[in-house]
C-alpha cells in the first residue's frame, strides 16, 4: 500500500496469545486514542478482522493522509518482508500461514508491516532509552514464556529466518531434565518462565494454581515457593550474563510478569553479574520502561526506513 512516512500519526499493535493491544501515537510517541481486546479464540482470520476493527476504532474520524499506516508486533515467528506468519504455537489458533500484514492491508486500506512482538517491544525500548546511535540494547521477557530480541543502531537483529531472540531454549544448568514447552528439555524456560515457577513449586510438594499464588505464599514465608522464584531469576540471570558476554550490549532490558515478583529481581541481578566477564559486569540492568512500549516500536516500523533483518 502507499504511504508516506512523513504523516504524524502511525497505528501500533501488539498482538499476543490473550489480547489485541492498539495505539494510536504521535510523532513524539504519545497517546492519542487507545483500544483493547481479547484475542479471538477461532484465531487465524479472527484475529486479523479483529486488529482490522481495533485499528479503525483508534483512527476514527482520521484523515487517512495523517496515517503513516499500522505496525504489528505479533506473536510467532514473524516473516519481516512479507508479515506472514511463518511458524507458531497453539497459543493463537490456526496462526502459522496466516498473512497477518498483507490481511490487515486489505481490511483497513493501509499500510501495513509486522513482526514479532517481543522484538517490537525491543524497538520500542530503544526508542524509550534514547539510546544514541550505535548504542545496543539486549531484551529479555520473562512471562509465560521466556524470549528477547536484540536492538542495534535502532534495529532489530532478527536472524536468518526472524527467528532470533528465543533465549528461553538456551540450554541451562539450572534447567536439566526438564521438558520445555517446545518439546525440548533442559531449556531455560523450563526452570525460568512464571509456568516454570509453579512446576518448581508443585516439585518441591506444594500446592497451587499459577504463579501469583506461589508469590503469595513466598511472601508468607514459604521456603519451597522461595525457592520456586529463586530458580526462575537465578536461571534468567545466568542466562542475560552469558548473552551480555557475547553481545555486550549497552543496556539490558528486562520486561513481563516474572520481573515484577518481589523479590525476583534482587536474587535475578546477582546471577547475572556473577555470570558476566569482570569487564562487562556493570552492565546497566533496568526494568521495562512501560506497557507502551510494544506498540511504540511496532508504529516505528511504518515511520522510519524499510524494516530489514
Amino acid at each position: 500500500m502507499p504511504h508516506s512516512t512523513d504523516a504524524r500519526l502511525a497505528v501500533g499493535v501488539d498482538l499476543g496469545g490473550t489480547k489485541i493491544d492498539a495505539r494510536l501515537l504521535d510523532a513524539s510517541g504519545g497517546v492519542l486514542a487507545h483500544a483493547r481486546s481479547a484475542t479471538p479464540p477461532a484465531g487465524g482470520q479472527a484475529v486479523v478482522a479483529e486488529i482490522a476493527a481495533l485499528v479503525a476504532a483508534v483512527t476514527e474520524d482520521r484523515d487517512p493522509a495523517e496515517l503513516a499506516g499500522v505496525g504489528i508486533g505479533a506473536a510467532g515467528i514473524i516473516e519481516p518482508a512479507t508479515g506472514d506468519v511463518l511458524d507458531a504455537t497453539d497459543a493463537i489458533a490456526d496462526w502459522k500461514g496466516v498473512h497477518l500484514a498483507a490481511g490487515v492491508a486489505e481490511l483497513t486500506g493501509l499500510h501495513v508491516r509486522a513482526i514479532n512482538d517481543v522484538h517490537a517491544h525491543a524497538l520500542g525500548e530503544s526508542v524509550l532509552a534514547g539510546l544514541p546511535r550505535g548504542a545496543s540494547l539486549l531484551l529479555i521477557a520473562v512471562g509465560t514464556g521466556v524470549g528477547g530480541a536484540f536492538i542495534r543502531d535502532g534495529e532489530v537483529v532478527a536472524g536468518a529466518h526472524g527467528a532470533a531472540g528465543h533465549f528461553g531454549h538456551i540450554a541451562s544448568p539450572h534447567a536439566i531434565g526438564l521438558p520445555c514447552s517446545c518439546g525440548g528439555r533442559g531449556h531455560a524456560e523450563a526452570s525460568g518462565s512464571g509456568p516454570a515457577i509453579l512446576a518448581t513449586y508443585r516439585r518441591l510438594g506444594g500446592s497451587a494454581s499459577d504463579a501469583i499464588e506461589v508469590s503469595a505464599r513466598a511472601a508468607d514465608g514459604d521456603e519451597s515457593a522461595r525457592a520456586a522464584i529463586d530458580l526462575s531469576a537465578t536461571t534468567v540471570g545466568s542466562v542475560v550474563g552469558g548473552l551480555v558476554n557475547g553481545l555486550d550490549p549497552d543496556l539490558v532490558v528486562v520486561s513481563g510478569g516474572v520481573p515484577r515478583i518481589p523479590g525476583w529481581w534482587q536474587t535475578f541481578e546477582a546471577a547475572a553479574r556473577q555470570e558476566a566477564l569482570p569487564l562487562l559486569a556493570s552492565v546497566a540492568l533496568r526494568p521495562s520502561a512501560g506497557d507502551s512500549a510494544a506498540c511504540l516500536g511496532a508504529a516505528s516500523l511504518v515511520r522510519e526506513k524499510e524494516y530489514t533483518p
